[in-house]
């Protein structure tokens, strides 16, 4: 189950709390900035930090920025925007500043998910019209990632002749651990049961058992089905075993 994103800390201030024209870090020719600011994705409680930083335009009385954060969950994904109630403000500057930045803190990220931040900048006019606006993406927050495969498939006899138990062995040969690995498991198009695997250290291979009616024709494996756990690979997530009978 997805974990929800959580806010952890909002703008530090700069030079005086606008950041005004003291944080010259950056030339205002490359304005407006979008900027990773820290990735923490190997903690128990991932973060990740992302600065925004503009630049006054002629007529503009006051300089606004909001942060969208952006998930992918699995390499070939796309990229999705996640409702975060305490990121749907603007953040605004003074009356008149100059230079206006501020860095958004999120935490409680899925591990193994990609994160960025999609910045929109405004300029409003004295009167609180809006004078232009523009957005610009940061680069991405990753970590080391897991990557799940299913190795094998046996079929013991189950608890009465109808029956079978099928023994599923299920490896992470990725470079990061993974916890609340489902596993699901499909009898001749039928789906049996789901096992979860409360972690999965990289490298390692666990077994996990079903019983369930005797096979017919095939058996079906996969490994997170519902894709909540980004990987380096997604295709051998999914194996289907033929029936010997």
């Amino acid at each position: 189950m997805l974990r929800i994103v959580a806010v952890t800390a909002a703008l530090t201030a700069l030079a005086g709390g606008t950041l005004a024209a003291r944080a010259a870090d950056t030339p205002d020719s490359v304005l407006p900035l979008a900027k990773l600011a820290s990735c923490d994705m190997s903690s128990p409680a991932p973060t990740a930090a992302f600065y925004g930083k503009m630049a006054a335009i002629p007529g503009a009385a006051r300089l606004l920025m909001r942060f969208t954060l952006m998930e992918r969950l699995g390499r070939a994904d796309d990229w999705s925007k996640l409702d975060v109630p305490a990121l749907r403000q603007w953040r605004r500057s003074l009356a008149g500043v100059k230079t206006f930045g501020y860095k958004q803190t999120v935490g409680n990220l899925h591990e193994g998910g990609a994160y960025k931040a999609r910045i929109q900048y405004r300029w409003l006019t004295p009167a609180g019209a809006i004078l232009d606006t523009v957005s610009r993406d940061t680069p991405v927050c990753r970590g080391p990632l897991p990557n799940f495969a299913v190795v094998d498939l046996e079929v013991r006899a189950g608890p009465t002749s109808d029956t079978r138990t099928y023994r599923v062995g299920v490896t992470n040969n990725g470079k990061a651990d993974a916890d609340q690995v489902e596993v699901v498991l499909t009898v001749d198009r039928a789906v049996l049961d789901t096992v979860t695997i409360d972690h999965l250290s990289a490298g390692d291979t666990r077994t996990v058992s079903f019983t369930g009616p005797a096979c017919n024709h095939a058996v079906r494996v996969k490994v997170d089905p519902s894709n909540t756990i980004g990987e380096l690979f997604e295709d051998d997530n999914n194996r289907q075993f033929s029936c010997s009978g």
